[in-house]
């Protein structure tokens, strides 16, 4: 009897124990469980929120382009044609798309494209696209910004510090199994095939830069050479780049980042190299 009672009160010891053990062991696992939602959760709002202004940033293009082709119709508007493939490339939904294009097709557009030269802090200097319907109440909110990270507008003539090249950025399968000097040698034959100026391989992307005239050709005969297009887009390269000290380029940093989350903002261009 006294056997059964002791076997009977070390089972029940035992049961406490066991359950204990099993509650420290699961209850960390189900908050790192939970941790890791929240930053998953976290990461991928701060993704949503990046896609949401490219797409923003897309669908004034987007205007842009109707505005100074005159068509909705991207067969007849050549650049709009260009933004259209663009908005494809980073996945932009069809239904959003056409909204865009549809609202174009029914407002009048009011909103005018500029270009505003900016000097930096150091020798920095920065091109700012913008579309906007109020380019002088633009001018006075962006005057603010740049009194208040050591900047001003530019004089003029800072854009002849640039040059406005086609950019394609594209993969190639069969390219990519090849040795690094197979891969050069290849992408440089197809470059001359395509009228591109100069190529460049890293991390199996092949960036093709090209002419302004030339950029929808060159995108064609790419793509008809086996590249798969992931970017493409006419930009502003400096000629030369500027060099800043720690304390400019802290300023730098915080005011480009301060212009391209204005809203009327399209696209900032600068002569400095960001880590």
């Amino acid at each position: 009897m006294f056997i059964e009672e002791v076997s009977l009160v070390f089972l029940i010891m035992l049961r406490n124990f066991t359950q204990k053990f099993i509650v420290c062991n699961i209850l960390p696992k189900r908050y790192a469980g939970h941790s890791k939602w929240q930053n998953i959760r976290h990461i991928k709002g701060a993704k949503d929120a990046e896609k949401n202004v490219l797409f923003t940033k897309l669908s004034r293009q987007i205007k842009v382009a109707v505005q100074e082709g005159g068509s909705v119709d991207p067969t007849k508007n050549l650049k709009l044609s260009q933004v259209v493939q663009q908005c494809k490339r980073f996945n932009m939904p069809s239904a959003t798309l056409q909204s865009v294009l549809k609202s174009c097709q029914n407002d009048k557009i009011n909103a005018k494209f500029y270009m505003i030269e900016i000097k930096g802090p150091g020798s920095s200097i920065i091109l700012c696209e913008l579309f906007t319907t109020n380019f002088h109440g633009f001018k006075q909110l962006l005057s603010t910004i740049l009194k208040k990270h050591q900047s001003k507008y530019s004089d003029g003539g800072a854009i002849h510090l640039f040059m406005e090249k086609g950019i394609i950025e594209a993969e190639h399968p069969e390219l990519s199994l090849k040795t690094k000097d197979e891969q050069l040698e290849l992408a440089t034959e197809h470059a001359i095939e395509s009228n591109a100026e100069e190529v460049i391989t890293a991390d199996e992307i092949f960036q093709f830069l090209c002419s302004k005239q030339q950029f929808p050709e060159t995108q064609n005969l790419l793509e008809q050479l086996g590249y798969k297009i992931v970017y493409a887009s006419v930009e502003y390269l400096p000629l030369k780049m500027a060099e800043l000290g720690p304390t400019d380029m802290q300023i730098f940093e915080k005011l480009v980042k301060k212009i391209e989350e204005m809203p009327d903002v399209l696209r900032v261009f600068y002569n400095v190299s960001r880590s």
